[in-house]
């Protein structure tokens, strides 16, 4: 539905005459801003019901949880579910279960105010670096983006991490040293990444003051003043954690230490590749093509150097975010770079809109640029080539068609503990849609299971896998599919 809806929004982006010759001329002329306002209540009412999907059941879900049944008592988490972060988001989730109930409509309402945030500060920032004719343009990129609609559907850590990146960079574009403070709080107090993050936009606050600074040291300290919470919170953190847990970031007996696993130059080699492919990937190449055609216009003497602020921002925040990336094993997941994909955009953006070309060139290359974001969330590999599907709009038929299946289950009477499944269907109902339903499927093991639920969601299940259970004595029993992604139940004879 979303996709229907961006590319319904494409005549607008461009300023498209509209049939409106009956509404008043500051209305047709506010419609899309007033259409990005309403975005966020649109998207919430779509997927309030939806199941918590991929690491939102972890981040999400299962920290409220905890935190929920435990009357809201502060606590270091299980060693299952504990992955080194501050889990700020579950107890916050956890407090509002405890005030308006354990619903998927009040999990999901949660990122409200944070969408909101969203949706207020891309039209600040695209004011500012676009003008305010071309405002409304940066939201509807960003939003079309696959990794960003992916995740504002959810109920995800990473829509916070955005809203306080944002809030950051207009608070010292702004010289708003309160907001700065609050910002970099925020990012801290979500996540590991969340203070790598806050790390980069100090080193760009530092880059943009330097001339200022030399002749000015006192501002120093009264920026890095606006530092000094999320620092003091982050240390505490950290040290707290070491204290509670025995460990800071990961631990050999963590569920999560194979991906924290340091890499040989070969798979720092390997690491690097994945990157580019993950920068070009659903779409975003695109961006890049745009820049590199700018850029060559620019070497030529036909525009202006790019914003040499917005490549800072571009630059250190991907520098940061691509260092574990590449020196560990397998901590390259697209949402992990969300800022600085939103960074690409504004920095993209930017530099097109500045530029000599005409309005219509413009409007044509922005209308490319939107068709290629939002063809992003279409795209499914082939099966046995994994995909980070809470990065795409591509995931949402997965939710009925497990439905379907559990449904065609219980009819059968088939117990869950002989279905071999993966991740992330591996959780209790309770934990996916707060149904009550403790039951657990089994892990795949083809000699201890009678059945296997597959599907193309599950990046577990690899080409050797398929072969087995499209070899006697395993058979097709049930497949449901939609729009791309299908479950099949399968069962040994």
């Amino acid at each position: 539905m979303s996709v229907y809806f961006w590319a319904a929004a494409i005549p607008t982006a461009l300023h498209h005459p509209w049939p409106t010759e009956m509404l008043p001329t500051a209305l047709t002329r506010k419609l899309p801003t007033l259409l990005c306002w309403l975005y966020p209540i649109g998207i919430l009412a779509i997927t309030q019901h939806d199941p918590f999907f991929w690491d939102s059941i972890q981040l999400a879900s299962k920290h409220a949880h905890f935190f929920y049944e435990h009357h809201l008592h502060w606590e270091v988490l299980p060693t299952d579910i504990d992955s080194g972060h501050p889990p700020i988001f579950g107890y916050y989730l956890a407090v509002l279960w405890t005030l308006f109930g354990k619903t998927l409509p009040v999990s999901h309402w949660a990122m409200f105010p944070f969408l909101m945030g969203i949706t207020g500060l891309l039209l600040q920032l695209g004011s500012r670096f676009l003008g305010k004719k071309w405002a409304p343009i940066l939201f509807i990129i960003v939003m079309a983006d696959p990794v960003m609609a992916g995740q504002s559907m959810l109920v995800s850590p990473d829509i916070p991490l955005l809203f306080f990146f944002l809030l950051a960079v207009h608070s010292i574009t702004a010289r708003q040293h309160f907001w700065l403070a609050v910002a970099v709080l925020g990012l801290v107090m979500v996540s590991l990444r969340g203070m790598m993050v806050g790390a980069a936009l100090g080193t760009w606050w530092l880059f943009l003051q330097w001339h200022t600074l030399r002749a000015q040291p006192r501002m120093l300290l009264w920026m890095a003043l606006s530092f000094v919470p999320g620092i003091a919170f982050g240390l505490w953190f950290l040290g707290w954690h070491e204290q509670s847990a025995g460990w800071t970031g990961f631990h050999p007996e963590s569920p999560w230490a194979p991906a924290f696993q340091s890499a040989d130059w070969k798979g720092m080699l390997r690491n690097v590749a994945i990157l580019g492919w993950r920068w070009l990937d659903l779409g975003r190449f695109a961006a890049w093509a745009l820049l590199a055609w700018m850029l060559l216009r620019w070497r030529s003497g036909q525009e202006q150097a790019p914003n040499a602020k917005l490549a800072g921002l571009f630059g250190l925040t991907l520098g940061l975010l691509s260092v574990s990336a590449v020196m560990y094993q397998n901590l390259s997941a697209h949402r992990y770079f969300l800022p600085a994909m939103v960074a690409l955009h504004i920095l993209a953006l930017s530099t097109l809109i500045s530029s000599s070309l005409g309005q219509t060139t413009k409007k044509v290359l922005i209308g490319v640029y939107l068709l290629a974001m939002v063809s992003g969330n279409c795209w499914i590999y082939p099966r046995g080539v994994s995909m980070d599907w809470d990065a795409t709009l591509a995931y949402r038929p997965y939710f009925d068609l497990r439905a379907q299946a559990v449904g065609y289950l219980d009819q059968y009477n088939i117990p869950f503990s002989t279905v071999g499944t993966a991740f992330p269907s591996l959780n209790t109902g309770e934990n996916l849609s707060l149904n009550g339903d403790q039951r657990n499927f089994a892990p795949v093991g083809y000699e201890q299971n009678k059945f296997i639920l597959a599907s193309n969601i599950f990046n577990d299940l690899n080409q050797e896998d398929y072969q087995i259970l499209e070899s006697p004595p395993w058979v097709a029993r049930q497949t449901w599919k939609a729009q791309g992604v299908y479950l099949t139940l399968y069962e040994k004879q």
